[in-house]
């Protein structure tokens, strides 16, 4: 299975145009066809690496709307964000604006119960309805090891869904078997490292990765963030049920010479997830999930301490900084690529 890798040094949109134009995904999309593309916004604050970046999500829509119907852009909320202020802040919105795209908070819209390999959940009932791309950014996670390609689909689990991680990986293969998605755009310009997926350390790394092959685009950017895919579960469990690590291709496109190559910080529990841990205690397999009597609680505590740290540890002062210093910093602002 082939993993398309370009750099973003000479520009997104012509790093997304290099990519597609080497890609037959006009063949994966029905034309005139409406279209789902999912995004993550796991954070309502501004932290590069942390969320989906405007920049790419631009850059793929003004191609794909030339031969698609209307695009849909979805993400849920979940226990302590709330997506459609991520996508503000993120400034997401803008983008939605400048290319007519439509909103769609799979938390305030119809889910549709599904049964695979004996779990039970909710997925959003868009994403039964239209083809799905998934648009993941890299960065490092602390239940996962990595969130990428096949994590990201863990956003499209209904809102409860906080309370499977006692069996993490088995619901993340089977979303990914519930909702098999056309192609995979890993936004690899300002990843994230150390404690993911929230506030952990922004990484300037400059590439993109698309593959059609979940299982085969986490194997190969685990990689390059100096993971050994073999201490990822997902990708094992996944192998051979959503997709392959057998046999990966990486293709460099130019002017990307070589495979990206860095070292990434391994991701720990967080003050909140520690807390959480403590306080929820240890789930048996085979309990049924559910919200424990200090949900509330939990919620509104894990809510301040965000608020609280975000201005005490620097990482308010650091997201301005990252906004003047990069290159896409103009985005974070509300404004397109510069050119």
């Amino acid at each position: 299975m082939k993993v398309l890798y370009t750099s973003t040094d000479t520009g997104v949109d012509n790093a997304v145009g290099r990519l597609l134009d080497n890609f037959r995904w006009r063949e994966l999309l029905p034309e005139g066809e409406d279209l789902l593309i999912k995004v993550n916004l796991t954070w309502d604050y501004l932290r590069p690496g942390v969320n989906t970046s405007p920049w790419v999500v631009e850059a793929l829509c003004k191609r794909l709307k030339e031969h698609t119907g209307q695009i849909y852009l979805g993400e849920s909320s979940q226990v302590l964000v709330n997506a459609s202020k991520a996508l503000r802040v993120q400034r997401m919105d803008a983008v939605v604006e400048r290319q007519g795209l439509v909103w769609h908070n799979f938390s305030d819209n119809p889910w549709k119960k599904v049964t695979v390999d004996g779990l039970t959940f909710g997925i959003p009932e868009i994403c039964t309805k239209m083809a799905v791309i998934s648009v993941p950014v890299v960065k490092t996670h602390y239940r996962s090891v990595i969130s990428v390609a096949m994590k990201h689909l863990y956003g499209c689990l209904n809102d409860g869904r906080h309370n499977y991680h006692h069996k993490l990986t088995d619901y993340i293969v089977a979303v990914n078997k519930a909702i098999p998605v056309k192609f995979i755009l890993a936004d690899g310009t300002v990843s994230l490292e150390g404690s993911g997926p929230k506030p952990g350390i922004p990484k300037q790394t400059d590439f993109l990765a698309l593959s059609t092959d979940p299982v085969a685009l986490d194997f190969s950017v685990a990689g390059v963030m100096g993971i050994d895919p073999g201490t990822i579960e997902s990708i094992q469990k996944g192998n051979g049920q959503v997709g392959s690590c057998n046999d990966v291709e990486n293709v460099c496109i130019s002017p990307l010479e070589k495979v990206p190559s860095f070292i990434f910080k391994p991701a720990e529990p967080n003050f909140v997830a520690k807390v959480e841990k403590k306080i929820r205690g240890k789930k048996k397999p085979q309990e049924s999930p559910k919200d424990g009597p200090f949900i509330g609680i939990m919620k509104a505590g894990a809510k301040r301490w965000y608020n609280l740290s975000y201005s005490i540890f620097g990482q308010k002062r650091e997201a301005e900084e990252w906004k003047k210093s990069l290159p896409y910093g103009p985005q974070w602002l509300g404004e397109p690529e510069e050119k």
